[in-house]
């Protein structure tokens, strides 16, 4: 008989979380009875992830808390799982003190992992304290082994190597094959800055290259996305949320990741799965993880800079 894996997770509306926990669930669903809780549903619209995990379990196997977040407690006891695996740390998301005690005080108590997913997440945050915590990245990873005696391990995102089809690809999502495309995939928000590659695209707006942007414009970010998006060169195509972000990356010719603030972002690993030349920041939660791939071509804040490494990846004499 498998043992049981329950994911326990803030919630699945569309985000890097809600992917990474999709990729863990693929990746074990031979070996566990997996069975996930959703915290809290905040939205109905960003369901990408959520529909996919839903579609990969049994109906049974899916819950989704109301209002009595206390349920938790009971979906626990009356599942007995072995391992229970947090999606952030309890705390972050739990605010009732009363469920987070209970937690320690479950008979047969499980296996508990807290895998946070924040660069600014640290072990003296992380009032619960679980057997043990597994980090998406190096740099976390260091970081907690450094300030805990817990047990610490490590779960990254995985770059596959991922068959491409540009021409089919394109077709589906109507792009002129006569242009050159750049894709951009991110939630609108300051941190992923897709303000510089609106700038970028404002100074090629003579050549034949179109700026394809996948990612929600969530009305708790609108103070960023709104004003950016009222100067937008018509160069630039906006997408909204899809559920075919793999068939955007066959059909482009270079990556654009524009962000600022990140701590080991999935964006980046899907993009080289699909051999695609990525432009990225060289930020210092990255480690050195990428500097040795061919396919990455560090840029930094200097749009003129950055235009000329996008013009020369798609082939144009500068």
């Amino acid at each position: 008989m498998k043992r049981k894996l329950l994911y326990v997770a803030p919630h699945i509306s569309t985000g890097g979380m809600p992917q990474y926990l999709l990729e863990q669930i693929i990746s074990f669903i031979n070996d566990f009875d997996i069975y996930v809780i959703e915290y809290t549903n905040y939205s109905d619209e960003y369901v990408v992830q959520r529909d996919r995990i839903k579609q990969l379990l049994p109906p049974e196997n899916y819950f989704c808390l109301g209002s009595n977040k206390s349920d938790l407690i009971s979906i626990i006891e009356n599942l007995e799982p072995d391992i229970v695996h947090f999606q952030e740390p309890v705390t972050w998301f739990i605010n009732n003190p009363k469920d987070v005690k209970q937690l320690l005080k479950i008979s047969n108590r499980p296996y508990y992992i807290v895998t946070p997913h924040s660069k600014y997440a640290s072990p003296s945050g992380c009032n619960f304290v679980p057997d043990k915590y597994v980090l998406v990245s190096k740099w976390a990873l260091n970081q907690f082994k450094k300030n805990t005696n817990i047990p610490c391990d490590i779960w990254e995102y995985p770059i596959k190597n991922l068959p491409k089809n540009q021409t089919e690809s394109q077709k589906k999502l109507g792009l002129d094959p006569n242009y050159h495309h750049v894709l951009n995939v991110g939630l609108f928000t300051e941190g992923k800055n897709q303000g510089e590659v609106f700038e970028v695209a404002k100074l090629v707006q003579d050549k034949p290259i179109k700026f394809h942007f996948v990612g929600n414009q969530a009305v708790n970010f609108q103070q960023y996305w709104q004003p950016i998006m009222e100067n937008k060169p018509d160069n630039c195509i906006i997408w909204g949320e899809r559920n075919d972000v793999d068939t955007f990356l066959q059909a482009c010719d270079v990556f654009y990741f524009s962000s600022n603030l990140e701590l080991f972002p999935i964006a980046i690993r899907e993009s080289l799965s699909y051999k695609l030349p990525t432009m990225m920041k060289r930020l210092h939660t990255y480690l050195d993880v990428y500097d040795n791939n061919e396919l990455v071509h560090y840029i930094k804040d200097d749009i003129q800079e950055n235009k000329n490494i996008l013009l020369k990846l798609l082939g144009y004499d500068i």
